[in-house]
């Protein structure tokens, strides 16, 4: 069955539509500080302007499910100015490792330290996380994914962990990397089908719909559970992809 590009940024523009009338409700729950910058700043856009963003989002995903082959200068001029404008405009959103090392910080150099203008708002934030660990991550990981995907659980080396699991038949892994200095995980999902050609190594579901990189910076003990349930939800839309794009195909 031949699947084309065409009906795939069908389908994707679809799920970016429906997470964009919820005023990206889903996506606001997921504890990554760079996709809630995405979303505050895509949001503060015009309406025809962020329209023209989704488009340019959803064209990407021939390339990234691996039914095309990236070109050798792949750069969408609106989508580079949007990420620019997304790390260069101010924000407040604070990774939780960082937000509590700067609480910390201002408590011991006093007033004339890096962070004594430090509002009192962000020590309260930082006072208010109840912090987490990798192993306990790991913990809720495994036993989520065991239970949504019957997956079984490698250790890789260096903070990497494989996740080899089933969802309707259909075989996929997540490659999660809790090793990061900043960000507590990264994942990607690996898909590989042969009837519908979708074939992806390093893909997650932000950056699909372009608002993010998978990569978690603000799961917390009192959010751990909820987190992990997300990113289920989040790799069950992923691995979903060939059955709903089959279904269209032979409709």
């Amino acid at each position: 069955m031949a699947i084309s590009s065409e009906q795939l940024i069908a389908v994707v523009r679809s799920m970016i539509s429906i997470e964009a009338a919820s005023n990206w409700a889903r996506l606001r729950r997921t504890p990554s500080t760079y996709t809630w910058r995405c979303l505050d700043h895509l949001v503060s856009l015009s309406p025809s302007h962020q329209e023209a963003l989704h488009a340019a989002f959803a064209d990407r995903a021939p390339i990234l499910l691996g039914l095309e082959a990236p070109p050798a200068k792949w750069g969408d001029p609106s989508l580079v100015k949007f990420y620019e404008e997304v790390l260069q405009v101010p924000s407040r959103h604070v990774s939780a490792r960082l937000l509590r090392g700067m609480a910390a910080a201002k408590r011991v150099d006093g007033p004339s330290g890096l962070f004594s203008d430090l509002p009192d708002t962000f020590v309260q934030k930082a006072d208010s996380i109840n912090p987490t660990t990798a192993s306990q991550i790991r913990k809720e990981v495994k036993g989520q994914f065991k239970e949504h995907f019957g997956a079984s659980a490698e250790n890789m080396g260096a903070g990497n962990w494989l996740y080899r699991g089933n969802s309707s038949n259909r075989q996929f892994s997540v490659l999660i990397d809790y090793g990061g200095m900043g960000d507590q995980l990264r994942y990607w999902v690996q898909i590989s089908d042969s009837a519908t050609g979708i074939r992806t190594k390093t893909l997650c579901y932000e950056m699909l719909l372009g608002v993010g990189l998978g990569h978690w910076d603000f799961v917390t003990a009192d959010t751990l559970p909820n987190d992990i349930t997300l990113l289920s939800d989040f790799i069950q839309e992923l691995v979903n992809l060939p059955a709903t794009l089959a279904a269209l195909s032979s409709a």
